[in-house]
């Protein structure tokens, strides 16, 4: 099994099993796997142009109606550590194409993975959001090549009423 599928069974055991330390999880899963296993440098993993990418991440989140800031730590490790994995890994590992309009093939691939591990882990169609949610990041992260624009957006999307939908 590749290590970068730890995040399926890093998630599901952590969802399922030990809700409480899905946060500890999620950073031994998401980060350690591309920083010590693949030995991935922060620059390859998207950490650059951080001004561009906190004003497109901070604009894009501008649309979404905040409600309740009780979730901030928790939020902060799983967007941090989703995003570094699903964006900033995978684009660093596999080649990328466009293949509609502003979507690449990358960003449609880990979009849909990341959808499949909510919808297996809540059973539930509103997860189906979080792949548009994922395809936005995505599109973030490419227009400003940093990995700061998704993660501030994915922050921004935990922290709003869209997100409660399904918790």
């Amino acid at each position: 099994m590749k290590p970068y599928f730890a995040f399926f069974i890093g998630e599901g055991i952590s969802i399922t099993l030990y809700p409480l330390l899905e946060p500890f999880i999620n950073v031994i899963c998401l980060i350690a796997v591309p920083v010590l296993v693949y030995k991935k440098r922060f620059e390859e993993l998207g950490f650059r142009n951080f001004k561009k990418g906190f004003l497109y991440g901070l604009s894009a989140s501008l649309f979404l109606p905040f409600v309740n800031l009780t979730y901030l730590p928790v939020a902060l490790v799983d967007a941090f550590s989703q995003e570094l994995f699903f964006k900033g890994f995978f684009y660093s590992v596999f080649e990328n194409e466009y293949v509609f309009w502003k979507i690449s093939r990358l960003n449609f691939i880990s979009s849909f993975l990341y959808f499949l591990v909510f919808l297996t882990i809540s059973r539930n169609l509103f997860s189906f959001s979080y792949f548009l949610v994922s395809l936005i990041c995505g599109i973030l992260y490419e227009e400003s090549d940093s990995i700061i624009a998704p993660f501030v957006f994915h922050l921004g999307f935990f922290l709003s009423k869209f997100s409660s939908v399904w918790r």
